[in-house]
């Protein structure tokens, strides 16, 4: 089985940094927001009591790897939702559609590790590799 994210240790001292890998663009954003909520809560595949949907667009790739996160910070912030597993499908034209399982932040609070605030820009890298998209990203924490 193909690894989903890798965690980067010792990579930004205040911050938290990880490689994502998937198959296409689909594969590939669905294993960032896996990974995500698993770098914020411990054993975040759980209840899935909630779904909903989004859609997003940017100008670059980079920047829609940037504005999907933030989506998800947006729900766990605003909404007090955890993206735990997604549905991705993406363009041509980078539009992104979102049907995402979520669960209540309340259900989570024992469980919670850390607070991602946002997704930066610092560092970030997009490549094909021996047949797989790797995206490095950092968090905000």
């Amino acid at each position: 089985m193909m690894k989903r994210y890798k965690l980067l240790k010792d990579e930004a001292t205040a911050d938290i940094a990880f490689i994502a890998y998937g198959k296409d663009l689909s594969e590939l954003f669905r294993n960032i927001s896996i990974a995500v909520s698993n770098i914020m809560v411990l054993n975040a595949e759980v209840n899935r009591t909630k779904k909903i949907n989004f859609t997003i667009h940017s100008k670059s790739l980079d920047l829609l790897v940037v504005d999907f996160i933030n989506k998800i910070v947006f729900y766990k912030d605003y909404k007090n939702l955890l993206i735990t597993d997604s549905k991705i499908q993406i363009d041509k034209k980078l539009n992104l559609k979102c049907q995402a399982d979520c669960e209540k932040i309340e259900n989570l609070k024992d469980r919670f590790l850390v607070d991602v605030k946002a997704a930066t820009l610092h560092e970030l890298e997009i490549k094909k590799e021996k047949g797989l998209i790797k995206c490095k990203i950092v968090l905000d924490v």
